[in-house]
């Protein structure tokens, strides 16, 4: 019941508690005290025959003291709640923090651990499920057993049975607690497994979205998830039965403990043996006894969820952070390698490496793919610590040197570098804080890519997480001048213009040159003819340095060096070897345009902006009620569960009511003042007989309530997941993909709060209320009227203007968890980037202050909730008071006697139940509105490229693009006719694409050429038909695509992009993306295509070794031709390869791109963007694209 370690880990939530503890305190002593006056003003009437006017006198004149104590019980209630939200503030700011620490502490490592959906939903969703431990669960717990003794003390010397009794029957809830706490922890475990599963395996497919469209994979993984998520809702069913099978027991305690404490006080008075004064607070207070407790159960259920959460937590806190030294390293002197050998697993990639690099020489590490270069690169630049053998940097081992100076001393600049989400001026000062602007401009000016900032934005301009909005060597540029600010004395490039175009190249290739001598610059190029220069040569074979030497040197001894060199010579010869071989063509000649129209080849900053104020624009503002109107629309098929819960739970809510109300009939009849034609022995029966059947009819009622919650949720995320697959990719382009993770997860659990707990709790309200007063007008037409105002304003305006006081709070708090989602994320995937520059203390405080301002918004959230629950509260004393008063003028008018006037009151004071359900609704639900119109406005979003069901099927007879021209602004969806006259200027300011016009005739090779950022990438897009051209056509067969069936499209073509994504799981199901039912012969002839087949044989398990999270263990050209081997497994007639062979090394780039001629000969027709003009050799035509224009 109690978690230790995790109580430990926050004590600044302390001091809050014991406020919270104390509070609620106060609020059970202003309410005895309002029992106690009471209790004297009936007795008067009972024992000393005082009238009932004098008795409305009394009542006037005792109503200062009266609303002295509703007033304190109302304020101690408000400050209660208000000191628990501040401790669950504390507790998720402490955790949050720390987690996030823990993992930066980690480094990337971090993903051998944890998978980083789990490290997002963990530091996200896990640290907000504490809250309910912290803020509501811990001051409960100490409150739960501080109540019923402060009762038992003040009513034992009265009543001292039935208070004896009252006390005994309140441990048996918690060990009914305990009892469940058996199983607790493992069904807790499973269902928090199980949803951090569900998130892991969304943000999978997210990320991985594009890929599975490419090869009509998409659906085929949203029925996985949607397998996923029937696990859930199954595990969450399990966790709830076993929640509701305790908390059946709990309302039997509750209310038959309740209902035993008042049949004994009314056989006692009905004895003599105790007076009204006694008898009375019994049944005032018998469920005081057990209502905090009770409520502990309740929260202990919630709370469970945080409990399993914290041992998730507690697991990676536990990690080991890697062994770090305490000498500082300051990089100047040799690098000194001996025996040094690495392995991820069973896989050895590096074996015994020794070396000795000069300080202020330029090395490169050359070799085949997979050969150990990039794990030599990481264990020198201090990434991979768990080598064996001897890394001295100026004679410090790495072991033994801090982490913080060895980041200083050595700056890698990675292949794929990350750009966090941001400016572009946030980005580059991670690396040197305290830089001027003519400092970064300078950066951005030596790795060529200056004049493009300056055209967008300038260093202010706007920066996607991870980059997106920038094409691959854009990207990598910025991350080269990025590490330039670093200054470090070495330099590691691993392959860092892989994806730049040839006079970029040359121009970098300058500056890491100048770089040496006074500083030590280690290369990892596959492209050989840059590192011609290099003071030594190290070649990688197969783990091993097989040799070393200059250039020069290397080709005299005509090794692997000379044979990957001469590679090159014969890829060419084999690109011309045909017996009619013609020059390579030009596709098409138009005049470039003014250099200032250059823009990204994705959305750039100015145009990121617009789509993002063009989406915002475009959002439909949702009131209350149409959102629960579309809401409800869903509840349709499951109308009869429905009405099933209403119908238990409506008997349920009055069985509980007429607990105390067949007491009140029971003390009358014990004093012979029987009501209703009923005796003593009548209402005791009646009262147990309530108390028995209240907890199996709660458990029905909530059974019925959670079965349609969790059905409609998994029907959610279907369709969730489902637009999704429509909008993407080009809709989520930009969009943090931790905030689409909170969506699906966080934003469609908390629609749970709609389905489970509003709907029949309304109707509930409803049915109870009528019921009510129909009893109270039997009694008394007034008193039924007093009812009927106070159900009023209880159950409808106080909740109206609950959520009229709440605003836009709660979609602000759901927007700003999606928010923390995005920026936990995003520092996850940069985490290399964030302690290269050590920037993990600016990057924790930003999280502590985003938690801050999420906080805040929460915090006034919660304001207005704890303000409601107070105001309900002093309300229904006030109301309660009001029906004593009118009842007792009543009774001196001679309308009603007295015992039907005390039922009719009592009967009244214990009918708030369900209203009480109702007023809280209009604070507590502004959440899930919100959530429910986050879903909404996803669902309703229209994709920027509407998939085509009713249009043609085609035959794949070649494809051409006429008079294509293209914005990422202008493909920005806002209605058609509504776009503004400012989006259409942001359109025409920045076209990627310019009147293109070309075409790809079947059994042809076309290479599309042109600077990094000049629109290549996008025509491979308009292609695919991921974005519609703004104007002119793209045809296939002769056909508009748009008028084409999305399917037939598809079938027809397969796409490889720049970055090839792995998704989690072995080599054969990443192949079996492309070709679901691939026989293991056709898997093995793609993987010998793509030159695949020497890994396969090296990896311990072949086909069946698991990939680390997106391909962590594989180097950059094996995760290449393992996208190129799902095209040649797609046997796609059209192919689209973007950069197909960046990162591949000469021999294998000679094996690939004589597969994909040889393709090409079987009919293929294959449009590629390449940088190589080895590559681009092999083309029958070629298109230079420059600013948008063919040239």
């Amino acid at each position: 019941m109690f978690e230790k370690r995790l109580f430990s880990l926050v004590p600044q939530a302390t001091p809050y508690i014991v406020a919270s503890v104390l509070f609620k305190w106060i609020a059970l002593m202003a309410n005895i005290t309002v029992m106690w006056m009471l209790a004297r003003i009936l007795g008067g009437i009972v024992t000393d025959g005082l009238s009932a006017a004098l008795a409305v006198d009394a009542l006037a004149q005792a109503a200062l003291p009266l609303a002295a104590a509703i007033i304190v019980r109302a304020a101690s209630i408000y400050l209660a709640q208000r000191a628990g939200d501040k401790a669950a503030f504390e507790a998720v700011r402490r955790v949050r923090s720390l987690i996030y620490d823990k993992l930066t502490a980690l480094g990337p490592s971090y993903t051998e651990t944890v998978p980083t959906a789990e490290a997002v939903q963990t530091s996200v969703e896990g640290a907000t499920q504490l809250q309910v431990y912290f803020g509501g669960y811990l001051p409960q717990l100490f409150f739960a057993g501080l109540a019923p003794i402060t009762l038992f003390v003040l009513l034992v010397g009265q009543a001292g049975l039935p208070a004896a009794l009252l006390l005994a029957c309140v441990p048996v809830i918690p060990i009914s607690i305990m009892m469940v706490m058996r199983n607790a922890k493992k069904i807790g475990a499973e269902y928090w497994g199980s949803y951090v599963d569900l998130g892991g395996m969304f943000l999978e497919a997210v990320q991985g979205l594009t890929t599975l469209k490419v090869y009509q994979a998409d659906r085929r993984w949203h029925e996985r998830i949607n397998a996923e998520s029937e696990r859930f809702r199954t595990a969450t069913m399990r966790l709830l039965v076993m929640q509701l099978r305790s908390i059946c027991v709990m309302d039997l305690v509750v209310y038959m403990g309740a209902a035993l404490g008042i049949i004994v006080a009314a056989l006692q008075l009905a004895t003599g043996k105790i007076g009204f004064e006694a008898a009375f607070p019994i049944v005032f207070l018998s469920q005081e006894f057990f209502l905090p407790m009770r409520r502990l159960g309740s929260l202990f259920h919630t709370a469970m969820n945080g409990m399993a959460a914290s041992r998730r937590m507690f697991g990676i806190l536990d990690t080991p952070e890697p062994e770090r030294g305490d000498v500082e390293l300051d990089g100047r002197g040799d690098i000194e390698l001996a025996g040094v050998s690495y392995a991820y697993g069973d896989r050895t990639v590096l074996d015994s490496a020794s070396a000795t690099i000069a300080h202020g020489s330029l090395v490169a590490l050359v070799g085949e793919s997979g050969g150990g270069k990039s794990t030599l690169a990481g264990i020198i630049a201090g990434r991979k610590g768990a080598y064996r053998g001897s890394v001295r940097i100026g004679g410090v081992e790495l072991r033994d040197a801090t982490a913080a100076s060895l980041m200083r001393a050595v700056t890698l600049v990675p292949t794929n570098g990350y750009l966090f989400a941001g400016t572009l001026r946030d980005n580059l000062l991670l690396a040197q804080p305290n830089a001027t602007d003519t400092e970064l401009l300078r950066a951005l000016d030596r790795t060529r890519v200056a004049a493009f900032v300056q055209a967008n934005g300038g260093l202010d301009m706007v920066i996607n997480e991870g980059g997106t909005n920038l094409s691959g060597g854009q990207r990598q540029r910025v991350c080269m001048a990025r590490a330039l600010l670093h200054d470090s004395p070495i330099y590691v490039f691993d392959e860092a213009t892989s994806n730049v175009d040839a006079a970029s190249e040359a121009a970098i290739g300058e500056v890491i040159a100048s770089l040496a001598g006074k500083h030590t610059v280690i290369v990892v190029a596959h492209r050989l003819s840059t590192i011609v220069g290099a003071d030594q040569i190290l070649v990688l074979e197969r783990g091993r340095i097989a040799e070393h030497g200059t250039h020069g040197e290397l080709l005299a001894t005509a090794g692997a060096y000379a044979r990957m060199w001469n590679s090159q010579e014969q890829l060419s010869a084999y690109a011309y070897a045909e017996d009619d071989a013609e020059d390579v063509e030009d596709a098409g000649a138009v005049e470039a345009v003014d250099g200032s129209a250059a823009c990204t080849d994705g959305l750039n900053g100015a145009s990121s902006s617009s789509a993002a104020a063009a989406l915002d624009s475009g959002r439909v503002r949702r009131s209350a009620p149409s959102i629960m109107w579309r809401m409800m629309g869903l509840v349709r098929p499951l109308a009869g569960w429905l009405m099933l819960a209403v119908a238990l739970g409506s008997i349920g809510m009055l069985t509980a009511a007429f607990v105390p109300a067949f007491g009140a009939l029971g003390l009358m009849a014990a004093l012979g003042r029987n009501a209703l034609g009923l005796g003593l022995i009548a209402a005791c029966a009646a009262c147990a007989a309530c108390g028995i059947v209240r907890g199996p009819l709660h458990y029905g009622e909530q059974l019925c309530n959670h079965y349609i919650a969790f059905r409609l949720l998994a029907h959610i995320r279907d369709l969730v997941f489902g637009a999704l697959r429509q909008l993407a990719p080009a809709k989520l382009e930009g969009r943090g993909k931790g905030e689409l993770v909170s969506l699906v997860t966080s934003d469609i659990e908390l629609l749970e709060v709609f389905y489970a707990h509003t709907i029949s709790p309304i109707a509930i309200a409803l049915v109870c209320t009528v019921v009510f007063e129909g009893f109270l007008l039997a009694v008394s037409p007034e008193l039924a009227g007093i009812a009927l105002v106070a159900y009023a304003v209880l159950g409808v305006l106080l909740p109206l203007t609950s959520a009229k006081a709440c605003g836009t709070t709660g979609r602000q708090s759901r927007e700003g968890a999606g928010k923390l989602g995005a920026f936990v994320l995003d520092s996850l995937r940069g985490a290399s980037e964030t302690i290269q520059f050590a920037g993990g203390a600016d990057r924790s405080c930003a999280l502590s202050k985003l938690t801050e301002q999420v906080g805040a918004v929460d915090a006034r959230l919660k304001r207005r909730q704890a303000a409601s629950e107070a105001v309900a509260d002093a309300l229904i004393l006030a109301a309660n008071l009001v029906m004593l008063g009118r009842a007792l003028q009543l009774v001196a008018a001679g309308t009603i006697d007295f015992a039907a006037a005390f039922v009719a009151v009592f009967t009244f004071v214990s009918s708030f139940g369900s209203v009480m359900a109702v007023s809280r609704l209009g604070a507590s639900l502004q959440e899930t509105l919100a959530s429910g119109a986050r879903v909404l406005d996803l669902l309703d979003e229209r994709p920027q490229c509407a998939e085509v069901a009713d249009g043609q099927n085609v035959e794949f007879a070649g494809a051409a693009a006429e008079h294509v021209s293209f914005s990422y602004a202008g493909g920005v969806d806002v209605g058609g006719a509504g776009v503004t006259e400012q989006a259409a200027n942001d359109a025409a300011a920045s076209l990627i694409l310019d009147d293109v016009t070309c075409t790809f005739a079947p059994g042809t090779m076309t290479c599309t050429m042109g600077r990094s950022g000049s629109g290549k990438s996008t025509l491979l897009k308009l292609l695919m038909r991921f974005w519609d051209p703004a104007a002119g056509t793209i045809t296939v067969s002769g056909v508009d695509a748009r008028r084409i069936n999305t399917a037939s499209l598809r079938s027809h073509e397969a796409y490889m992009t720049q970055d090839t994504h792995l998704f989690c799981g072995t080599v054969r199901e990443n192949l079996l993306v492309a070709h679901a039912n691939a026989t293991n012969a056709e898997l093995l002839d793609a993987c010998r295509s793509a030159s695949l087949t020497a890994l396969i044989d090296r990896l311990p398990q072949g086909l069946d070794t698991p990939v680390a999270e997106l391909g962590d263990s594989l180097s950059g050209g094996e995760r290449q031709r393992i996208g190129l081997a799902r095209i040649f497994l797609n046997d796609a007639p059209f192919i689209l390869l973007d950069e197909p062979t960046s990162a591949l090394d000469a021999l294998n780039e000679a094996s690939v791109m004589q597969a994909i001629d040889e393709f090409k000969r079987r009919g293929k027709t294959i449009v590629l963007v390449s940088h190589r003009a080895s590559t681009c050799s092999f083309a029958d035509f070629s298109l230079s694209v420059e600013h948008g224009r063919l040239s």
